[in-house]
């Protein structure tokens, strides 16, 4: 029973870790006259989701666990590339090779 509890909570942190940031903040933003697209949002955006994912690890002491240099090389290509996807599908005709076309 206590692992079934465990697992529940774990999704819903999850969850919450992920609708927060990138639903429920740029609505927030949006209503109070911002541009969910502008870049401003969209770092306050990663600011926030990064925010919930170090805090709990940094002060728990995961983070300094982690020692192997190749980990943290993927963790930083795979955080470059989703911010990079964000950002361009958000903003299409910012893309560098599609503006260089026209």
């Amino acid at each position: 029973m206590d692992v079934i509890v465990a697992t529940i909570l774990l999704y819903g942190a999850i969850s919450a870790s992920i609708i927060g940031p990138f639903v429920v903040l740029p609505e927030i933003l949006e209503r109070k006259g911002f541009n969910p697209r502008s870049g401003v949002v969209r770092g306050l955006v990663w600011t926030a989701f990064l925010a919930i994912l170090f805090v709990p690890a940094m002060l728990s002491g995961f983070v300094f666990t982690v020692r192997n240099p190749a980990d943290w090389a993927i963790f930083a290509v795979a955080m470059a590339v989703a911010i990079l996807y964000d950002y361009y599908r958000l903003n299409p005709e910012k893309v560098p090779w599609v503006r260089a076309r026209a």
